[in-house]
């Protein structure tokens, strides 16, 4: 069985340094500890639909298609803007997907892991799905909180893809995890292709400890709706244009 731990990182300032000097060796070590191959993508990366977030699924759509992956290998996805806290436990699901609720409430693809099979190589095709872009990427929605109305595609990309696939709504500040399924069927509508017995074989939702983005002290807090110890975070995710804090890489 192969393994993977995918990052890209291509920045055009100061961050690109931070990624090289701090992120990258704790991936790389990361990787070994738990005997992953480390593929660090920086070079030629490109805007798909506007966006590089897409390429966390299309390239891996590509190492599909390719074969570099096959039945049975697992790859694990992070952010460039994370940090792996906790070196000794190996992100891998035991499902054919899974990813973390975040500390800011949402089903967040900012990390995911997927165990290659016939049910995940449909979900990326899914995930990527033109049919269901061109229908769903321009329809307006309400922000349940402040109000306004807008595109959830044009803000949130591949997670709000993933959203409309498991029928999640926009927004809660509730934790989804007092939802009955964690906030599956929440939203459910006529584009909602995952039945709740399908979601809950194939799909491992991880504790909000392996994507911590909302910290008291170190971010706004808006969104600090599922509260983590700071002694208990496994990824600290800098996300939303949060510090990134040198301390999280001491050992």
């Amino acid at each position: 069985m192969k393994k993977i731990l995918l990052v890209f990182a291509a920045y055009p300032d100061d961050r690109q340094k931070f990624f090289d000097e701090h992120m990258s060796p704790r991936n790389q070590e990361y990787a070994d500890k738990h005997g992953f191959e480390y593929l660090e993508l920086k070079d030629d990366l490109y805007k798909y639909r506007g966006s590089y977030t897409w390429l966390k699924f299309t390239v891996l759509e590509q190492m599909l298609e390719e074969g570099y992956v096959k039945d049975g290998d697992i790859v694990t996805h992070i952010d460039a803007d994370m940090c792996v806290v906790k070196t000794d436990i190996p992100y891998e699901t035991s499902k054919s997907f899974s990813y973390a609720i975040d500390s800011g409430n949402t089903h967040c693809m900012g990390n995911y892991s997927i165990k290659v099979n016939e049910w995940s190589r449909k979900l990326v095709d899914n995930i990527l799905s033109e049919e269901r872009f061109d229908a769903l990427n321009d329809v307006q929605t309400r922000h349940d909180r402040f109000g306004y109305i807008n595109s959830f595609w044009h803000e949130f990309r591949e997670q709000a893809s993933w959203y409309s696939l498991a029928g999640i709504k926009r927004h809660s500040d509730e934790p989804f995890w007092n939802y009955p399924n964690n906030g599956w069927h929440s939203a459910k509508d006529e584009w909602t292709l995952y039945s709740l017995d399908e979601l809950n074989e194939h799909v491992e939702v991880l504790p909000t400890e392996w994507n911590v983005t909302e910290l008291a002290g170190e971010s706004s807090c808006e969104f600090l709706i599922n509260k983590v110890n700071k002694k208990d975070v496994i990824i600290r995710h800098f996300a939303g244009g949060q510090q990134w804090r040198k301390e999280w890489f001491d050992k």
